[in-house]
């Protein structure tokens, strides 16, 4: 017991080097002493060695399940590891010893948000607030899974006891006031941004805050402009919202029809998704007559203006979309997405379908001139890529739907060292700083997965950094086929592109695939649908919490490879004629335009 005391007296001096060997020379003694162990792991955490402190706490809590000292620090540290399955089964066993706890209450609710269990999370969360409603950070997690879950009215209340209970509270009060832009209530959201800047004028946020009520009001102010309704000889003029300056699918589209209606001289009020940015191309800044704020967001982000229509323009990837989306999108006048799959997805939630619309998007067939060329990549054996004869490409996020894991096993099954092919691979944008030791963890657990090294299969070229559009264009030019083993799309662009492109595609027969994919222009993969799981885990993708997604077969994509690679399959499908001729970003925004005009929105 002297060793363990004297060591806590050291703890709390704050000398841990000293209380990691005081520990260690306990438990050389003494191996099963859970105070040694559970003061050992707080010391490694605060020494910044949290695999040695998460084993040392695991030790602690195996001898003793029930030792809440043990298991409080045991799931602080996981929960910063963001191990959260393994977190939240802490947590759970704490809060069945002290269920009069806010505090664990709070912590196991904001735990099973970041696992996609929201509902859950809301109920545990209410629980907290129940038990001990003094804390403002109580109030200010129920108010931020109340946005999250789309009960924005909730959000708003919660949130406001949050500010209550902590004024000083900066963050609470741009919750709040992006809560109540959610809601509609510009002037109340105007305000609560003035007293964020007034606490602590650097908070960007409520800066951008304010600066969207003022477009907002603008916009609502040139819609009540006498003789500017939708009658004869007035004009019809649109206010759209988007990532005016963003690299993401969403900004890449919402940029695309700005630029094509503008060519057809619509009136256009374009708002930055954070509000100050302006169109750099040309000035769209000022307020046009217009019915309806047509939003190219996610649900979560959409903001509704008094006096404007709520139009949302977006989409999803698997089978039925999260309920929350439902929630966060119940007053939206219309609901346009690109594809039928993602129609469905909103109708098979209990989203009414007279407020569903499907728009395609475009190709890009402009780019596909030669403008762009093909860049000069080396291969990790010093080979020139173009030198290949069968060169693959995939563009995509480094995210589970994508399944770069499923695409890896293919390689790895399909293809050795000595084939004519090589696999080009941009994954993510380059700022990610963990990249490196992630996928370097997925490819180690798919190369167990399937007994074979990556250095025995055909060649990888990895590249992890931003591309401009024309890089992009030379990138996919590069390339004989784009290969996809995603779980789901919305659209994917880069394959479409590369469709446009003229190169050979290769998808899974499913979601945005079908709308503009067959068997004629594509080598189409069989899927089935099974329940959305993080790769080599039976956990759940959090933002697919309960849902399925398709999963793309691999023995029938193996197959196709082979063939290619082999001789056996030399036919080359094209779908260029077939998406040039049909996608053009002229025939979405005459859709989207005929959409709005049908339902009296311009």
């Amino acid at each position: 017991m002297a060793g363990v005391e004297a060591a806590s007296r050291l703890y709390r001096a704050g000398r841990m080097t000293e209380v990691i060997d005081a520990c260690r020379a306990v438990l050389a003694v003494e191996p099963g002493r859970t105070d040694a162990l559970n003061l050992l792991g707080a010391a490694l955490f605060s020494a910044g060695q949290d695999g040695a402190a998460r084993e040392a706490l695991c030790e602690a809590v195996r001898i003793d399940p029930g030792d809440a000292v043990a298991l409080t620090n045991l799931g602080i540290i996981l929960q910063h590891r963001r191990e959260w399955p393994a977190a939240a089964r802490a947590l759970r066993t704490l809060a069945a010893l002290q269920p009069e706890s806010g505090a664990i209450c709070s912590r196991l609710g904001t735990v099973l948000q970041e696992t996609g269990n929201l509902d859950n999370s809301v109920r545990l969360l209410v629980r907290a607030v129940r038990l001990d409603p003094g804390p403002s950070v109580q109030w200010y997690n129920l108010g931020l899974i109340s946005v999250l879950t789309g009960d924005f009215a909730a959000a708003a209340h919660t949130l406001r006891r949050a500010v209550g209970s902590a004024p000083e509270g900066v963050l609470a009060y741009v919750q709040l006031g992006e809560t109540l832009l959610r809601l509609g209530r510009v002037n109340e959201a105007a305000g609560v941004f003035r007293r964020a800047l007034r606490l602590d004028p650097t908070v960007s946020e409520a800066a951008n805050g304010l600066a969207r009520c003022a477009r907002y009001r603008a916009a609502a102010a040139a819609a009540q402009v006498p003789g500017t309704g939708s009658g004869t000889g007035t004009q019809k003029g649109l206010a759209v919202r988007g990532a005016l300056e963003s690299a993401t699918g969403y900004g890449y589209f919402c940029q695309r029809f700005i630029r094509t209606l503008r060519k057809r001289a619509v009136p256009l009020q374009a708002i930055g998704i954070t509000g100050p940015e302006s169109w750099r191309e040309e000035n769209l800044d000022p307020p046009v007559p217009a019915r309806a704020l047509v939003n190219f967001l996610i649900p979560l982000a959409v903001e509704r203006v008094p006096g404007l229509a709520t139009v949302t323009f977006t989409m999803f990837e698997g089978t039925c979309i999260p309920p929350a989306w439902r929630r966060q999108c119940a007053h939206s006048d219309l609901i346009i997405v690109p594809t039928e799959s993602s129609r469905m997805a909103w109708a098979a939630q209990g989203y009414p379908e007279d407020r569903l619309r499907v728009c395609p998007l475009g190709v890009d067939p402009e780019d596909s001139d030669g403008a762009a060329p093909a860049p000069t990549m080396v291969d990790p054996r010093g080979r020139l890529v173009s030198s290949y004869r069968h060169r693959f490409v995939n563009v995509s996020d480094f995210i589970p739907r994508k399944n770069i894991d499923g695409l890896l096993r293919v390689w790895l099954r399909s293809t050795t060292r000595t084939d004519d092919a090589v696999l080009i691979l941009k994954l993510g944008k380059g700022s990610n700083p963990a990249f490196g030791a992630e996928l370097g963890d997925l490819v180690r657990r798919t190369e167990a997965a399937v007994g074979k090294r990556m250095a025995d299969a055909a060649p990888v070229v990895l590249i992890n950094q931003f591309l401009s559009d024309v890089d992009m264009t030379g990138l996919i030019r590069a390339a004989t086929h784009y290969w996809s083993m995603s779980h789901g799309e919305g659209w994917d662009l880069p394959l479409s592109k590369a469709g446009a492109m003229g190169l050979s595609l290769i998808a899974p027969r499913h979601s945005a695939y079908l709308d503009y994919l067959d068997d004629r222009v594509a080598r189409l993969i069989p899927v089935a649908v099974r329940p959305a799981r993080l790769p080599y885990s039976e956990q759940a993708y959090p933002p697919f919490h309960g849902l399925d997604w398709w999963d793309p077969d691999e023995d029938a994509a193996a197959n196709i490879l082979t063939a290619i690679i082999r001789g056996g399959d030399t036919a080359h499908r094209s779908a260029r004629d077939h998406l040039v001729q049909g996608f053009t970003w002229t025939r979405a925004s005459d859709r989207l335009l005929a959409i709005l005009d049908d339902a009296g929105l311009r």
